[in-house]
């Protein structure tokens, strides 16, 4: 028997939990019991393994001051004032060129900076570079569905159908799923969420934005704004599991490849399932990072809860997704929001500030304000300093996911002890399971080689089996 095993199973019997115990949430009833909020349930196969508190009160599990808070302008986002905002331009990250480093000077021979682990990488990116927005187009794409004519036969209505809108809602969620997302969820869109304006920037004009109005029913894009109506009251959120092995490797290039292969199947997911929805008659806004903020709409969607690290967490895959979402006037069924415990662990646990190369995670207190022009104030969190972020290691870094503790497959045995604990909120232990995590190895950065070695089976889509 390896230390390993032994080291699991003293530890096991010190807590007064076996192997039998900790996987009892896979067999117990749906609806465990009701709470103040709502009711908790147990379901493997959507929150893999966590015991969810499914939010049935009408308050938001999250707490935004009215008075500060507003829509946030599309051209604050560290995505766009690399481009317009001439303090971002004269930062000396620009003049570090990586790829010249490790793959000329370094001859691609550079440890986890490889030519194969860049080809995995800039491959892995393509579809999001160079169908990037072009996907996320409002109208019907010239394709099938408008070649069928399905657009001109009016609204849908599930009751042809013998379907109701809740069936008709979880077969818009299968849809999803089937087109290649994760998770879905559908939420009814608070308009905060939505960007003020939309960052369109020209040549002569870096800093040029259009206004985000709604106008009656008036629906579409112009050069002098963008028309949302507010009948487009729903969304469907969409989260991508990225590569446990990949994002193992951060801060190498594999994580970046990882990330770059969420933001391709972003796009093609996104555009498609719009598609789907127009097809049924409805009208469909596909996006991606644009038109809002995609954390927010899927916390409403109940796909997860916010972490210190700015991330959504999610019960089945933590950290490790990527997100997208279609913007609707399909009028689905929400979703309930969830709380499995995140906020309470985050408090105590802190490997993602310990382990942020650019110190751009804090590991003080929520605020209600941060300190980038990027930070939209109002709302009560741990703020992020995206600007750190994004400048470190060219934009090529998931420390954060890597060493989570919500990251770990679903089947580690020490990550579901660490999610018993949560699901019984016993927060003095918290920290125990945290340093437990980390002695035991989990968190610790893959080698590129180590990855490269892995068998070919224990793919993205094998990750249950693991």
């Amino acid at each position: 028997m390896n230390d390993h095993a032994m080291q699991r199973r003293e530890f096991l019997k010190l807590m007064g939990v076996g192997t039998a115990s900790v996987g009892l949430g896979n067999h117990m009833p749906a609806v465990v019991s009701r709470t103040p909020d709502g009711i908790l349930v147990d379901s493997h196969e959507e929150y893999g393994g966590f015991l969810v508190e499914r939010i049935t009160d009408p308050n938001f599990p999250y707490k935004i001051d009215p008075r500060v808070i507003k829509r946030m302008s599309e051209k604050s986002t560290t995505f766009s004032r690399n481009i317009w905002d001439p303090e971002r331009q004269e930062r000396p990250e620009l003049r570090e060129d990586l790829a010249e480093m490790n793959l000329v000077e370094g001859k691609g021979q550079v440890p986890n900076q490889t030519r194969l682990d860049y080809a995995l990488m800039a491959a892995s990116w393509h579809t999001a570079d160079t169908n990037g927005r072009a996907s996320y187009q409002w109208e019907l794409h010239y394709g099938m569905v408008r070649g069928l004519g399905l657009h001109r036969l009016g609204q849908w209505d599930p009751a042809d159908l013998d379907m109701t809108w809740r069936e008709a809602s979880l077969a818009v969620k299968h849809a999803a799923l089937f087109y290649g997302a994760s998770l879905a969820g559908i939420a009814e869109l608070n308009p905060l969420w939505l960007y003020s304006d939309c960052f369109a920037p020209m040549r002569e004009d870096r800093a040029r934005a259009l206004p985000v109005l709604s106008e009656g029913d008036r629906f579409g894009q112009t050069d002098e704004a963008w028309y949302i109506p507010k009948s487009m009251n729903r969304v469907v959120a969409l989260a991508f599991e990225e590569d446990f092995f990949g994002i193992a490797n951060s801060p190498g290039r594999l994580a970046s490849a990882a990330v770059g292969n969420g933001y391709s199947r972003m796009a093609f997911t996104a555009a498609t399932l719009a598609e789907f929805i127009r097809g049924l008659g409805y009208r469909a806004i596909p996006a991606g990072n644009g038109v809002g903020l995609s954390i927010p709409m899927a916390i409403d969607a109940g796909l997860g809860q916010l972490g210190r690290l700015g991330l959504l967490i999610t019960p089945k895959y933590g950290p490790r997704v990527r997100l997208a979402k279609v913007i609707t006037d399909m009028p689905l069924i929400p979703d309930p929001r969830i709380n499995f415990g995140v906020g309470e662990f985050c408090e105590t646990c802190k490997l993602c500030a310990e382990h942020c190369s650019s110190r751009s995670i804090t590991d003080g207190p929520k605020t209600w304000e941060g300190k980038s022009p990027s930070n939209n104030p109002g709302a009560f969190k741990w703020y992020i300093d995206s600007e750190k972020c994004y400048d470190f290691n060219g934009f090529s870094c998931s420390n954060c996911k890597r060493v989570c503790p919500f990251t770990k497959p679903n089947n580690s045995w020490l990550h579901r002890v660490i999610r018993k604990f949560i699901e019984v909120r016993v927060e003095p232990l918290n920290k125990l399971m945290v340093n437990l995590d980390q002695s035991s190895g989990y968190g610790q950065q893959l080698q590129d080689k180590g990855f490269w070695g892995l068998d070919g089976q224990r793919s993205i889509t094998a990750r249950e089996s693991m």
